[in-house]
């Protein structure tokens, strides 16, 4: 009769509409798929989740099964993961929150963190797949350092020191020719530096810090008037020369290094300027002075004095 009709008709819609699969239910589809297809549709509905709802995951087939996607050798799995785990460990994600839970976001957000955090060979294994030459892959592992250093900057800053190999990946980007990912990885040592343990910055500046900070300073002032030149790289150079400053602010080792292994001739050759010269020169041409003017003042802190394990007693030596 016509109320059977309208039961199946109910039930039949029902069975149609296509239902939202729960964070639990996606994660364990991930975990157990075989196919790469698979894989891929699974890790892609989880991270649409991951931006709509605040999830909060544990790291054994959570986290750490991310993490490991991040490592595969399938690009779009290792793009989808970093996303996911930007996602994760960013506590404005997502923008919309339950009115009963206001914080429910920033919550999420921290408890991930702490859980990659936690492991010491997590956040190691998950900036690995920055040695790809992907830009998505690139973009999003910084997208995650960044939010990491965001919300447990002291924790990231550990995890860092023991695992120098994951910092000079970070490093090894500011080579990038593609100004996105290669000034994204100048704004992280930008921001990170001044605030860094000085062993965090001794890493940096012996991995070579100083030399791939002077290349990007030199490639603008080569490209200076030419077709090619970027329209922003005044605010690229005011970067470049911040994160150098902040390297030599409070390391006596890390100033040694820039005077002996020719860093200091390097800026020195940044000051030439010719009669008829931009107001964009001339300012470049303060902040290298300001650099110069900061080798002569003594480190900013006496924990700098022993930033690498040696000479403590410099620091009032100088200047």
């Amino acid at each position: 009769g016509p109320d059977a009709r309208l039961v199946m008709a109910f039930f039949t819609s029902l069975l149609a509409t296509p239902r939202k699969a729960s964070g639990k239910t996606l994660l364990e589809r991930l975990g157990g798929a075989t196919q790469l297809d698979d894989r891929r549709d699974a890790l892609a509905s989880f991270k649409e989740l991951s931006a709509e709802e605040p999830l909060r995951l544990i790291v054994e087939g959570g986290i750490g099964l991310l993490v490991r996607l991040a490592g595969d050798e399938d690009a779009q799995l290792a793009r989808d993961a970093l996303e996911t785990l930007s996602n994760l460990c960013d506590v404005g994600v997502p923008a919309e929150v339950p009115e009963d839970r206001p914080n429910a976001n920033r919550v999420a957000g921290e408890h991930n963190c702490d859980m990659l955090l936690s492991d010491a060979e997590l956040l190691p294994a998950a900036l690995a797949p920055l040695e790809r030459s992907d830009f998505y892959v690139r973009f999003h592992g910084l997208a995650l350092l960044r939010q990491l250093l965001a919300t447990r900057a002291d924790k990231t800053h550990e995890a860092l020191l023991h695992a120098p190999a994951a910092a000079g990946r970070v490093l090894a980007l500011l080579e990038d020719e593609r100004d996105i990912v290669r000034n994204e990885a100048l704004h992280l040592m930008r921001d990170v530096v001044p605030t860094a343990p000085p062993e965090l910055a001794n890493i940096l500046a012996f991995q070579g810090g100083f030399e791939s900070l002077l290349t990007i300073a030199e490639g603008i002032v080569r490209e200076e008037g030419s077709e090619t030149a970027d329209a922003g790289a005044g605010a690229v150079f005011a970067d470049t020369f911040d994160a150098l400053g902040a390297l030599l602010a409070r390391h006596v080792a890390n100033r040694r290094l820039f005077v002996e292994g020719g860093a200091l001739g390097r800026v020195l050759s940044l000051l030439a300027l010719p009669p008829s010269h931009t107001s964009g020169q001339a300012a470049r041409i303060r902040l290298a002075c300001r650099t110069l003017w900061q080798l002569l003042r003594p480190p900013a802190g006496a924990a700098g004095g022993e930033a690498g394990g040696e000479g403590g007693g410099e620091g009032s030596g100088e200047g």
